[in-house]
């Protein structure tokens, strides 16, 4: 038996219970020594352990600096010394400015942030704000206590984490220890020999001269969470190798994006519902893109008013978006590399990146993703070609059975999806969509070789690697998740 086993028993002799705490300061143990130390001691069964399941909060960095002063009160306390009124143009922080608004601390009239008489009260510090006031005790009360206050302040505590200053965790951990009848029967052996090498013992050579007890090197000890890659990183990284396997090179292009290559080289045409402000995020700042490649914008708007029967505007083209999808890439390299004497055919690419879309927040959406976008540019290829390219790709990531079936996108034709049945979620997933690039597009972009092109979702392959219920669930911050997740 080890030392610290005896020295825990012979205390637990005398005291019949003791909290892990205790026995740290009574025995002048190290905490990972006593856990150690007792759950050998329960596998004997020479001690009872009482084990309870508690919420820790876990203040973010962002949540740290507000301990002393929220945003928002920095922002009532600077109206309040200008008077009581400051133009909206004057104020920076719009979380502050949301926050005193939400607060009933300002109102807000013609420009201007006018403050409030409980404004005044927060100001002149005559009111505590419920926030720092509740964040301050979760971060300076003892964790024993600190769970009837996230119990109590709930609605509260829901706030903090929706912005992303505290987190609860669920933290298991050792409540008391208590000695059994075996426990208090055993004969306990002398401490012989020599259990914790030190300085002392190897200067002095004492080492040489005593027994140096067996150590057990599969002891439990305190869990160590080693640095890890968030698991979209991860897996994303997963699909780059899966496509470099096949032979397929990654390109990249701009997030901010013009409509014209987000939309117009891509055959969509200039009313079409996806452009809609309802899908796409439009920009402000800056209004519009300029398209340099003049020729091709003319040879572009010939095929719209050709084809579409109808009128095109550049203005409408030269707008800046956000890209809805990583087609627009696929469309930029086909205009690069469909005419390029110098390349091998058939040129393999692929590219992997945000994309973003107004869309309703669901378990299989989102408004912010990962898409994969490649294209094969070449020669008498088919559907076959692009069927057999993704299946494979698809099988590379433990994903065998697919289901590909016909589909409608306005630049291929052919168009087909590919989809699997999720059996948990009882739902067809699109993982998805591809065809061959109409001939209206490559005309445009001045090739006569055929162009085989897919684009689908990143985050719906994680229900399959994850085995996650929620595509919301890779972005909740859950470090505890993160930490012990699934392996990829």
């Amino acid at each position: 038996m080890h030392e610290y086993e005896i020295s825990i028993l012979n205390l637990l002799k005398k005291q019949k219970i003791a909290s892990p705490d205790y026995l740290q300061e009574n025995l002048g143990l190290g905490k990972d020594s006593v856990l150690w130390a007792i759950e050998n001691l329960s596998k004997s069964g020479l001690v009872k352990v009482d084990r309870e399941n508690s919420k820790v909060p876990i203040l973010s960095k962002e949540g740290k600096e507000y301990l002393n002063k929220f945003p928002e009160e920095e922002l009532i306390i600077s109206i309040h010394r200008a008077g009581g009124s400051q133009s909206l143009s004057q104020i920076k922080n719009e979380i502050a400015l949301i926050w005193a608004k939400k607060n009933g601390w300002i109102i807000i009239e013609k420009g201007q942030a006018t403050i409030t008489d409980k404004g005044n009260q927060i100001a002149q510090e005559k009111t505590q704000y419920v926030y720092r006031d509740l964040l301050n005790k979760l971060s300076s009360t003892d964790l024993q206590k600190v769970g009837k206050i996230i119990e109590d302040n709930s609605d509260t505590i829901n706030q903090l984490r929706k912005r992303n200053l505290l987190e609860i965790v669920d933290r298991g951990s050792v409540k008391s220890i208590q000695i059994t009848e075996k426990g208090a029967s055993s004969q306990l052996p002398a401490n012989e020999g020599i259990g914790a090498i030190t300085r002392d013992i190897i200067v002095t050579g004492k080492w040489k001269k005593e027994k140096i007890r067996p150590y057990d090197i599969n002891a439990s000890v305190e869990n160590i969470y080693p640095a890890r890659e968030h698991p979209m990183h991860e897996f994303i990284d997963v699909i780059r190798d899966s496509w470099f396997n096949m032979g397929f090179t990654e390109v990249s292009g701009p997030i901010i994006e013009s409509a014209f290559w987000n939309f117009d080289a891509l055959f969509s045409p200039q009313d079409h519902p996806t452009r809609d402000m309802q899908d796409t995020f439009f920009l402000k700042n800056p209004p519009k893109i300029s398209v340099d490649d003049i020729a091709l914008m003319n040879r572009v708007k010939k095929m719209h008013v050709k084809n579409w029967k109808e009128a095109w505007k550049e203005e409408l083209a030269q707008q800046a978006l956000l890209r809805t999808h990583t087609t627009s890439v696929s469309a930029r390299y086909i205009n690069q590399f469909a005419n390029n004497t110098t390349s091998k055919y058939p040129v393999k690419l692929f590219s992997v990146g945000k994309v973003f879309r107004n869309e309703s927040i669901d378990y299989k959406h989102l408004a912010e993703l990962h898409q994969i976008d490649g294209i094969i540019i070449g020669n008498n290829l088919t559907l076959s070609n692009l069927i057999y390219t993704l299946k494979q790709f698809y099988s590379q990531i433990g994903m065998e059975k697919v289901i590909v079936k016909p589909s409608y996108f306005p630049f291929v034709e052919p168009g087909l999806e590919v989809h699997y049945y999720d059996e948990k979620k009882k739902d067809m997933i699109e993982l998805c969509g591809g065809g061959i690039i109409r001939k209206e597009i490559t005309k445009a972009m001045g090739t006569n070789k055929t162009v085989l092109a897919w684009g689908g979702g990143v985050e719906r392959l994680m229900f399959n690697a994850l085995g996650i219920k929620s595509l919301t669930e890779l972005y909740h911050n859950d470090i505890g998740w993160l930490r012990e997740r699934k392996e990829l």
